[in-house]
């Protein structure tokens, strides 16, 4: 009995085993083995792929969102699970202290810089867009980036604020009148 189940055993193993080790040497950034080094965004140019290549290094680290977390914490960084989960899963740029702190827990110390610098270049290249021949032009202003940031929201609220300055001295001067003429003795007009 022992032997048939050390040859069904043997068996699996054999035709299991090219199997694990293809999937153990998968390609991570194109020419980094799996199981030897941590993903890197070297390659990377778009806020897409730099949240791709950062899923890859979750990944490759085999640890969960809480773990992660926890890591964060002990480290000094905060990094919620949900935080992470929200990251991961939108094609936008995250925040540089949330890169900081995955790459730190996920990757080593030694390879925040590269992270860092990585998510610097893609934001600087987001801000300026390539014109005709290449060259960088400026991004025009939408409310929203670098120079014009909040500005839209900004001139809403002002806008408000005025239109309820406005409205309240129109009011506040009907009123007026209205409290006067009561006081002399006069009936308000019909309105």
């Amino acid at each position: 009995m022992r032997t048939a189940i050390s040859a069904v055993s043997d068996k699996l193993v054999s035709l299991l085993a090219p199997r694990a080790m293809a999937a153990d040497a998968a390609v991570t950034t194109g020419h980094e083995m799996r199981h030897h080094c941590p993903p890197r965004p070297d390659d990377v140019s778009d806020p897409r792929s730099f949240v791709d290549r950062m899923r890859a290094l979750k990944a490759w680290s085999g640890l969960t969102y809480r773990e992660i977390a926890a890591r964060a914490h002990q480290n000094g960084d905060t990094l919620p699970p949900s935080t992470l989960a929200t990251v991961l899963g939108r094609a936008t740029l995250p925040r540089e202290d949330v890169v900081r702190a995955l790459v730190r827990v996920c990757g080593g110390k030694d390879e925040t810089d590269a992270w860092l610098r990585a998510r610097s270049g893609i934001a600087r290249a987001a801000c300026t867009p390539a014109g005709p021949g290449g060259a960088p032009v400026s991004a025009p202003n939408d409310g929203e980036g670098v120079d014009g940031r909040h500005q839209m929201a900004d001139a809403a609220v002002a806008a408000v604020f005025a239109a309820g300055c406005l409205t309240s001295w129109w009011c506040g001067k009907r009123l007026g009148r209205r409290a006067a003429r009561r006081r002399h003795g006069q009936s308000p007009p019909a309105s």
